[in-house]
C-alpha cells in the first residue's frame, strides 16, 4: 500500500518554541555575565514588535542589538547558543513530550516531511537539532521564508496533509486545494472548514 504523505509545521506544532526561548534566555544572560534581565527582555520585544510577522525572527539580527545594548564584543558566543551542536540538548529537550509516540502510531502509513517557515538558517538547524530529523524524509523537507506564497505550496506534493498551529496558513492551503488539518493548542476553538486537533496524539484518530 502506497504511502500518504504528511507534512509538519516546526514552532509550536512539533517543538515548544517558548521552552526552547526561555533555556536560550538563561543561557545567554550568563554569557552576557547575567545583566539587568528585564532590560534585555525589552530589547527583545522591541524587536519582535518590530517584525510585520515573528516568521521574520533572525537570532543575528536581535544580538547584535544586544551587543551594542551591554557592549558586549563576542557576538558570535551568543549565536553559538543557537547554532553550535553542543547547544543542540536546548532543541531536544523542547520537543513537545507526544511527537515521537504520534509519529511511532502513523509511520507504517504515512510518510513525513516538514513545512516550515522563517529565517531558512534558523529554521533548517533548529530542524537538524531537535533530534528527530530520523522521522523525515530528506525529500519532503520544505523549509521557506514563507508558507502563504502561491509559488511556494506549488512545489508540495498535491496529495500531500499538512499539520499547521497557524489557522490562517490552514486558511490559505485550503484555499488553495490541501488538506490541512489545524493544531489549535490555545482553546477549545474549531474549524468549519478543516480539522482542528488539540494535540498531536488526536492525529492518528482522524487519520488511521
Amino acid at each position: 500500500m502506497k504511502k500518504g504523505i504528511l507534512l509538519f509545521d516546526i514552532d509550536q506544532t512539533l517543538i515548544d518554541t517558548d521552552k526552547a526561548s526561555e533555556k536560550h534566555n538563561e543561557k545567554i544572560l550568563k554569557i552576557l555575565g547575567n545583566p539587568d534581565k528585564n532590560e534585555y527582555q525589552k530589547i527583545k520585544d522591541t524587536y519582535k514588535h518590530s517584525l510585520s510577522n515573528q516568521r521574520e525572527y533572525d537570532p543575528e539580527v536581535i544580538y547584535k542589538k544586544v551587543c551594542e545594548r551591554f557592549n558586549f564584543k563576542n557576538l558570535s558566543s551568543l549565536l553559538n547558543v543557537y547554532y553550535e551542536k553542543e547547544n543542540w540538548f536546548i532543541y531536544k529537550e523542547s520537543v513537545f513530550p507526544e511527537v515521537k509516540e504520534c509519529l511511532g502510531k502513523l509511520k507504517d502509513n504515512y510518510n513525513f516531511g516538514i513545512f516550515s517557515e522563517g529565517v531558512p538558517k534558523f529554521q533548517n538547524n533548529k530542524f537538524q537539532a531537535m533530534g528527530i530529523a530520523e522521522y523525515f524524509e530528506s525529500d519532503l523537507i520544505f523549509i521557506v521564508n514563507a508558507k502563504d506564497n502561491i509559488e511556494i505550496i506549488s512545489k508540495l506534493p498535491k496529495d500531500s496533509i499538512i499539520v499547521d498551529d497557524k489557522e490562517n496558513i490552514c486558511e490559505f492551503l485550503t484555499n488553495n486545494g490541501f488538506r490541512a488539518i489545524w493544531l489549535n493548542k490555545k482553546d477549545n476553538e474549531k474549524s468549519d472548514r478543516f480539522k482542528t486537533i488539540h494535540n498531536l496524539l488526536d492525529l492518528p484518530e482522524i487519520l488511521l
